[in-house]
């Protein structure tokens, strides 16, 4: 079995050795402290290296550049960027990773800029010296910025297309129909709405004394410009001190009810980076947003935290604070920044009668077998929609009416290819009889989807080849009064048939006795034998029912244990005044109380059900369920809420032993 030796060294950064279990712990910080040795004494035998890049060389006023250079074995590095009129560093980070494989060891440093352009022209990076710990020199060269202004065109970027061409000169072209007064799409602002998912600058908070904030969340959408029903790529990035950091149990959520997100996996992608020269770890998700309606709408998100609060040591430790330093942990909710989303109502103007509400950038192809059936044999259709944006709304391409086909329902399946949830591959299958012979031509097949990017709806027709039809259509079964009509016809004639026939010819052996069956002796014998039988099951049942545990005291047990803590719960939301923990308690305590009196899970104790039980009751607890709703969905309370006051009520009217 082998472990993970992590250490992290103040210049050298982190860096991990992998160890067998059998080994003796002094066996392995003897491997530590050597390889520790090691490495800052031989860094210096391997030449170090230098590689550059600037991500993108050309860009439009308003979009950041990064600048990024990578030192191979060149041991701790701290590049200082040369300044340029009129490019402001907004930010910069680095990472350093080391390894140690096969008794040898390399390291590499990466320090990133991001730099945000002043105005428009050209800008150049002059060619600078980078000096290594080691007394190693690595040579910097030049590099160029191109910065396109507002109205201006980029000698890079894609030509603008032209006027679209007539769709029946184009066999099998998307059909593009243009809506009207699309949104105009705002320019980002500066205050990083926009930003990219692949990654910018970060703008590290900073806390009251003015160093990097212990813990802080940042949200980057792809965009803050979209229409309703539409997906946004976002990237969540989660960063804490590495000195202040702990285990976390929960997941960001989204504040407010103006989105939708799709769900986060449950393990992020996990890194260490340096931010302000302080060492952070940092958890990423990408996920996917949706509006469900129009407007400006605020986006912000928290997560249930905990960090590490910094102690003081009272003991002489001589092994460094090991055996009695016991750091204590802080709690509270860390929010993210906050962005507006600006969400416009898809155009009315021009939207095909199919339009199902996709929104993105969609591929569609289609192939059907088999290419020959006999009548009344199915046709199976396939069908493929693959590109990115909303999969929840596509749906198969709409087949036009033909009466030389009867169509199914179709079936589908998706395969996604990002985290996000955005990018795929959907597939349709769905079933069509011929309803005659010959060559037939499959039914006109055509999917609608709207172009964020272009803001037009676009019909793409999906080419169906033809199916050779063969045999004919199954003759009907005939019916009860085409038998008879064809009976009357073909039947000689002769005496009239005999419209009632009787049961039984012949009477049959009469019985030789008439006592009733009660007065048989087996009919007693066998009505004793069934409740012998009954009376054996009742005492069985009843045997074992006293063996068997009473799971409904044990439950009514855990219940009211459980309600107990509610109520201290309860008490210590109002001590903090914290409106959601209060009533999260106060509304579980009274499930917990009515399930043990109804004998139904707490939480199948709602509203409705209460009502369809006790009507009174129910208006009685109605304004607690609506008050703990509104606080919980909201995350606000309305302001004069005394939860004090509540707490009263609660225990004096709704947990009660006469309650319900």
């Amino acid at each position: 079995m082998m472990k993970i030796l992590k250490f992290r060294h103040p210049e050298l950064g982190e860096w991990r050795i992998k160890r067998s279990s059998r080994m003796s712990l002094f066996a392995h910080e003897t491997l530590l402290f050597l390889s520790i040795l090691a490495l800052t004494t031989t860094s210096s035998l391997a030449a170090a290296t230098l590689s550059q890049q600037i991500d993108p060389p050309e860009v439009n006023l308003g979009d950041q550049v990064t600048v990024t250079f990578t030192i191979q074995n060149g041991g701790s590095v701290n590049v200082q960027l040369p300044q340029v009129d009129g490019l402001q560093v907004i930010g910069n980070s680095n990472s350093t990773n080391i390894t140690f494989n096969n008794g040898s060891f390399s390291s590499a440093i990466t320090q990133a800029f991001a730099l945000l352009p002043a105005r428009a022209g050209d800008f150049t990076i002059p060619a600078f010296d980078i000096h290594t710990q080691d007394g190693q020199t690595l040579h910097a060269h030049a590099m160029k910025i191109h910065v396109v202004g507002n109205g201006s065109t980029s000698s890079s970027s894609t030509p603008a297309p032209a006027p679209a061409p007539n769709p029946a000169t184009i066999p099998g072209g998307p059909v593009i129909i243009p809506p009207g007064n699309p949104p105009n799409n705002p320019p980002p602002d500066n205050s990083g709405n926009s930003a990219d998912l692949n990654g910018s600058s970060t703008n590290v908070p900073l806390d009251a004394n003015g160093q990097p904030a212990k813990v802080f969340m940042i949200i980057t959408p792809k965009t803050t410009d979209a229409y309703v029903g539409e997906t946004i790529p976002m990237r969540i990035e989660f960063y804490i001190r590495i000195d202040v950091a702990a285990q976390q149990d929960s997941l960001p959520t989204i504040k407010g009810s103006d989105f939708l997100m799709n769900n986060l996996s449950v393990r992020p992608q996990e890194d260490d980076v340096s931010l302000m020269d302080a060492p952070y770890h940092r958890e990423t998700w990408v996920t996917a947003i949706s509006a469900p309606k129009n407007g400006d709408f605020p986006l912000q998100m928290e997560r249930d935290t905990y960090w590490t609060k910094p102690t003081q040591n009272r003991f002489s430790d001589p092994f460094g604070n090991l055996f009695f330093n016991r750091p204590s942990l802080a709690h509270g909710n860390i929010p993210s920044n906050q962005l507006i989303i600006h969400v416009h109502a898809l155009p009315d103007e021009g939207r095909p009668a199919n339009f199902t509400g996709a929104i993105g950038e969609f591929k569609v192809t289609a192939t059907s077998a088999p290419d020959s059936v006999d009548m009344g044999e199915p046709v199976t259709l396939h069908f493929t929609v693959s590109g990115e944006g909303n999969f929840d709304y596509v749906k198969c391409p709409s087949l036009a009416p033909d009466p030389a086909w009867k169509s199914y329902v179709p079936s589908s399946k998706i395969d996604y290819r990002d985290e996000s949830h955005t990018q795929g591959v959907k597939t349709f299958e769905q079933a069509v009889i011929p309803q005659k012979n010959g060559n037939l031509p499959l039914p006109a097949a055509s999917f609608s989807y709207f172009d964020s990017t272009t803001k037009h709806y676009v019909t793409v027709p999906v080419n169906l080849p033809s199916i050779t039809v063969t045999g004919t259509a199954p003759t009907p079964a005939p019916t009860a009064s085409d038998n008879a009509a064809d009976a009357a016809t073909t039947a000689p004639a002769g005496p009239k048939a005999v419209d009632l026939m009787p049961n039984r010819v012949e009477m049959g052996t009469p019985q030789p006795s008439l006592v009733p069956v009660y007065r048989q002796p087996w009919f007693w014998i066998l009505q004793g034998s069934l409740i012998l039988f009954l009376l054996m099951g009742t005492l069985f049942v009843y045997l074992r029912s006293r063996n068997r545990p009473d799971n409904f005291h044990i439950e009514r047990a855990q219940n009211l244990n459980s309600m107990h803590q509610e109520e201290d719960a309860m008490s210590e939301a109002v001590r903090r005044n914290d409106p959601e923990a209060f009533f999260l308690a106060a509304r579980h305590a009274v499930q917990l109380k009515l399930g043990t009196q109804w004998r139904l899970k707490p939480e199948a104790i709602t509203l409705a059900e209460i009502r369809t039980r006790n009507a009174s009751l129910a208006e009685t607890l109605e304004p607690l369920f609506n008050q703990a709703d509104e606080v919980i969905y909201s995350g606000m309370a309305s302001p004069g809420l005394d939860l004090a006051q509540w707490e009263r009520r609660v225990r004096q009217e709704f947990l009660q032993p006469q309650f319900a």
